[in-house]
């Protein structure tokens, strides 16, 4: 199946005359550049999207995602999906913010947020924030390090995946801490007796999130 036949069928319509929403999404995201320097360096209303998936989308990504439920997906601008399995990129030289679920299409709020959050997936192009990524993933405590062999941490994506650390899958702890549900994160670092992230790792974080605001 081919790009052209995948925007017919809806499966990345980036139209807004067609989804009166993306107009909305897009939006957001400029605000989100606006206020966030560091976020801007990397990403910009030129070369960075949000497209709202359709049903027929919504359900490839559950195919595509062995029935786990889709929230949404970043694509970076050169990554293509896997077209024998009639995954696509679903807008083909831009990073892409993909939203497939419908609570998040249609709540500003919960929008904002989620964007956000997956914009630091892209974020590692950038040499700055790279180095502190780098840093926080080589300073976890011994007690997070075996909870993620045993697959008991708090991040059900750690715990579904078996990829190292390092991996863009652990982002989850940096974007759970920088974002909009951070209370979460706090909970969970004082159930595991602050042993979730390490004083060095959160020293990190406050670094990161300034320099997500402010581009210093």
């Amino acid at each position: 199946m081919n790009m052209t036949n995948i925007l017919q069928q809806g499966l990345g319509q980036t139209d807004p005359t067609q989804n009166p929403q993306l107009d909305q999404g897009n939006t957001i995201l400029r605000n989100i550049l606006q206020e966030n320097k560091g976020l801007a360096k990397v990403h910009s209303p030129e070369n960075t999207n949000v497209v709202f998936a359709s049903p027929e989308r919504q359900e490839a990504a559950k195919k595509y995602f062995n029935g786990a439920a889709a929230h949404l997906e970043y694509w970076p601008s050169d990554e293509t999906g896997e077209p024998e399995k009639n995954w696509i990129h679903p807008s083909p030289g831009k990073n892409t913010l993909e939203v497939y679920n419908p609570k998040l299409q249609q709540d500003p709020t919960l929008l904002k947020g989620a964007i956000y959050g997956d914009l630091m997936h892209g974020m590692s192009r950038d040499a700055t924030y790279n180095n502190y990524r780098n840093e926080f993933m080589n300073n976890f405590t011994p007690e997070e390090l075996e909870r993620q062999r045993t697959k008991t941490t708090d991040w059900l994506d750690v715990n579904q995946s078996n990829n190292p650390v390092g991996h863009p899958t652990y982002d989850a702890y940096i974007r759970g801490w920088l974002g909009d549900d951070a209370k979460y994160a706090r909970q969970a670092q004082q159930k595991f007796n602050n042993t979730m992230y390490s004083p060095k790792q959160l020293e990190l974080l406050d670094k990161m999130q300034s320099y997500i605001k402010t581009g210093k």
